[in-house]
């Protein structure tokens, strides 16, 4: 294991006063590295010996065993490289013997969001016995008065970075967002923020979406494979009434955006959706995102009531507002605009779902009613015509419409949507709020 422990796990393994004790260490050693535990196999367990027997069978060299040597260490760690190659070196490229051999490994798009897309190792065997040594570049110069390559001294601690990086626990960083995440103390590196909407769901529970909208000028970028990339990795935790926690789930984004070229202020945000299915109730919601180029963090903690849409009354569920056209009923998470500010003069897209809506019983058919009501503070600003909406052979229906705000000043509003079922002579409503900005 001294390649993957971690300085801490190997001086805590040192100070255990027993075998008894030192057994359960490896025990819970490769439990925490163990990236499915629900299942009965250990899969890193697995490949990490797997890597190691292949190691000693075709990298060893004379006493050394294969797992000892720079190639089967590189091994080890990264696994088989997507690319090996072979060079011959004259005498004024290494202090070897004729017939010495060069061996390049590349790697590229590895799963490790931290490592580089692409990256190589180059290793020598310079008296032609098979013992590859990892090069440094300026150590294989056989004329001591040349000059030392910066470069090449750069490109060697890249690799020193590199195999840290993978020796790492892979699951270590999750431990460590935890800790954050539990504490709820707030970090705003990153001001990314998080509105919720429920809809009805399956069975008994609800559709909670999870809408992130992150400012991409607080990322840090690279380029990669020459594209502007950025990395990030968010954490969900949700806790009930009580505090426990009920939920937790990491997951790794990374987006190309290149903000020299693309102008438009959509391109300065990035929007993340997420899809929670929940039971009706209140919960702690935590979320973290870490920079992961950066180390930069932005936590929000808040609470989200999601409502019962199981009961056999009308109902209306949120509303979710944007500025581009709404998310198809073929397409439930084509939600890529949504939107709580707007500029005057511009459109504004609204889309919501009604639940057990009544049908006549000769046309199976319903009908309904929607009205509009536009507020800034008490007053009423806009009332547009109502639509209107018929239903046929199901009871849950979308209703979709946009209008434009010409006549709305900049400002906070209150939209109301009353819901009318014509055929049943029932009436439900809900409401939300929007901010109007400058053009």
């Amino acid at each position: 294991m001294p390649y993957i422990i971690t300085q801490a796990e190997k001086e805590l393994f040192l100070s255990l006063p027993n075998e008894a004790e030192r057994g359960k260490f490896i025990e819970n050693f490769w439990k925490k590295r163990d990236p499915k535990p629900e299942t009965p196999e250990n899969e890193f367990k697995i490949a990490y010996y797997r890597r190691i027997a292949f190691a000693n069978k075709f990298f060893g060299v004379s006493s050394i065993p294969g797992w000892k040597t720079d190639r089967g260490r590189v091994f080890i760690l990264l696994g088989p490289p997507n690319e090996i190659q072979n060079d011959y070196l004259s005498s004024r490229e290494s202090i070897s013997q004729p017939g010495a051999v060069k061996q390049t490994w590349t790697y590229w798009n590895l799963p490790n969001p931290n490592l580089p897309y692409s990256f190589e190792f180059t290793f020598v065997d310079r008296y032609g016995t098979g013992n590859y040594e990892l090069e440094t570049s300026f150590e294989h110069r056989d004329n001591a008065s040349f000059p030392v390559d910066l470069e090449a001294v750069h490109q060697y601690f890249n690799q020193m970075e590199i195999l840290a990086e993978a020796m790492r626990n892979p699951w270590e960083k999750a431990e460590k967002l935890r800790g954050l995440i539990t504490t709820q103390v707030n970090y705003d590196l990153v001001p990314f923020s998080c509105d919720v909407f429920s809809r009805k769901g399956s069975a008994e529970k609800a559709q909670a979406i999870l809408y992130l909208t992150i400012p991409v000028r607080s990322l840090e970028s690279r380029i990669v494979d020459g594209k502007t990339t950025y990395s990030l990795t968010l954490m969900l935790s949700l806790s009930n009434e009580l505090g426990q926690s009920l939920m937790e789930k990491t997951q790794e984004v990374s987006f190309e955006r290149d903000l020299a070229k693309d102008l438009s202020p959509e391109a300065s945000k990035y929007f993340l959706p997420l899809s929670l299915p929940l039971a009706p109730g209140n919960y702690g919601l935590h979320l973290l995102l870490l920079d992961n180029f950066s180390g930069k963090i932005g936590t929000i903690h808040k609470q989200a009531s999601i409502p019962n849409f199981s009961s056999a009354e009308l109902t209306i569920s949120d509303i979710l507002l944007s500025s581009a056209s709404p998310a198809s009923q073929a397409n439930r998470q084509g939600f890529s605009s949504l939107s709580r500010e707007f500029k005057s003069e511009t459109e504004m897209h609204l889309e919501f779902e009604v639940y057990n809506v009544t049908l006549e019983s000769t046309t199976k058919k319903g009908r309904l009613t929607v009205k509009l009501f536009f507020y800034r503070g008490n007053d009423l600003i806009a009332n547009p015509p109502p639509l209107e909406q018929e239903v046929e052979a199901t009871t849950d229906c979308l209703v979709q419409t946009s209008l434009r705000l010409r006549s709305f000043p900049p400002g906070e509003y209150r939209l109301r949507i009353e819901v009318t079922d014509e055929v049943a002579a029932l009436c439900c409503w809900r409401e939300t709020s929007f901010r109007v900005i400058q053009p």
